[in-house]
């Protein structure tokens, strides 16, 4: 097997997610990272999800690299969950629909990825975004459960 020694570049793939109480079927998303590898396996980069399934705007990704295994965190600037009909909403939307006012967008809580590379273009694993709650600023703050799945992604692939 080749063992890739960067993580440069463009990666195009897929998450889904776990089937929950809160959410039996969700579509899985694609989405596109873009790394740029530093020093001992470290890489910083940036991630977009698909417009229509996923969270608008672009992330920011941190991580590791060590062939075969991989880890990193992707940070959204807003947070977004999936609405009972299936459309994307923010935090901040969902509040306003609920008689409860918010000043700005709240960012998104942190999803960690793991997983490990089959061959140099191909890598899956899981994610998860652990349970906790969100400070609103005023005092207030918003619940979430524990939201899993897995994910795999191929260099310029699609």
């Amino acid at each position: 097997m080749h063992a890739l020694k960067k993580v440069n570049g463009i990666w195009r793939g897929v998450y889904g997610y776990e089937p929950s109480e809160l959410m039996p079927r969700h579509e899985p998303v694609p989405f596109t990272l873009t790394l740029k590898q530093g020093w001992f396996g470290h890489f910083t980069g940036s991630v977009t999800d698909d417009p229509i399934r996923g969270m608008p705007g672009t992330g920011a990704v941190d991580g590791y690299f060590s062939f075969p295994r991989i880890e990193f965190t992707k940070r959204m600037p807003v947070a977004y969950f999936t609405a009972l009909d299936g459309r994307p909403i923010s935090l901040r939307e969902f509040l306003a629909e609920q008689g409860h006012a918010l000043e700005r967008d709240a960012p998104h809580q942190p999803i960690f990825y793991q997983g490990e590379f089959s061959n140099a273009t191909h890598a899956q694993g899981t994610w998860i975004i652990r349970a906790g709650q969100l400070s609103l600023g005023d005092g207030r703050a918003v619940k979430f459960p524990e939201t899993k799945g897995n994910w795999s992604i191929d260099a310029g692939a699609y």
